[in-house]
C-alpha cells in the first residue's frame, strides 16, 4: 500500500513541475497591453542596444497619433454595423447601400491598416542587426497569426 501511495504522490509532484514548467517556459512577457512592458519585452528578447531601443521607441511614439487615429475609424465602423444591425433587428429593414459603403470603408481601412503596420514593422526591422531582424520577424510573424 505505501508503495502504490507513494508512486502516486510523485507521479503528482512530477506532473505539477512539468506543468509549472511548460507554463513558465511559454507564459507571455507582459500580462498587460501596456506599451511600456511590450518595449521592454522585445528589448530583453532581441538583446537591443541602447542606441537601437532609443530609435525603436522613437518610431513607435512617432507612430502613436497615427494609430490612434486608425483605432477611433475602426471602433466608429464598429458603430456604424451595429447601428445597421440594430435597425434591421428592429425595423425588419435591410438598406443594402449602407452595408455595402460600410463594405467598402472597412477594406479601405483594413488596408491602412496592414500598410501602416507594415511600415512599422519595416523600419523597426531596419534598425535591428541580421540577427535581430530574423528573430523580431519570426516573433512578430507568430504574433499576427
Amino acid at each position: 500500500m505505501w508503495k502504490s501511495l507513494s508512486v502516486l504522490v510523485i507521479g503528482l509532484a512530477c506532473g505539477l513541475v512539468a506543468h509549472f514548467s511548460y507554463v513558465d517556459a511559454y507564459a507571455p512577457g507582459c500580462f498587460s497591453a501596456d506599451a511600456e512592458c511590450e518595449m521592454e519585452w522585445l528589448r530583453s528578447e532581441l538583446d537591443l542596444s541602447e542606441e537601437q531601443f532609443a530609435r525603436i521607441t522613437r518610431l513607435h511614439g512617432d507612430r502613436e497619433r497615427e494609430i490612434r487615429t486608425l483605432s477611433r475609424k475602426v471602433r466608429d465602423l464598429e458603430l456604424l454595423l451595429a447601428e445597421l444591425e440594430a435597425e434591421r433587428v428592429t425595423n425588419g429593414y435591410v438598406d443594402y447601400l449602407e452595408i455595402r459603403n460600410y463594405l467598402k470603408a472597412k477594406r479601405k481601412l483594413d488596408e491602412a491598416c496592414v500598410k501602416s503596420t507594415s511600415d512599422l514593422i519595416a523600419s523597426v526591422g531596419d534598425v535591428m542587426n541580421v540577427d535581430q531582424r530574423k528573430r523580431y520577424f519570426s516573433i512578430v510573424q507568430s504574433r499576427i497569426n
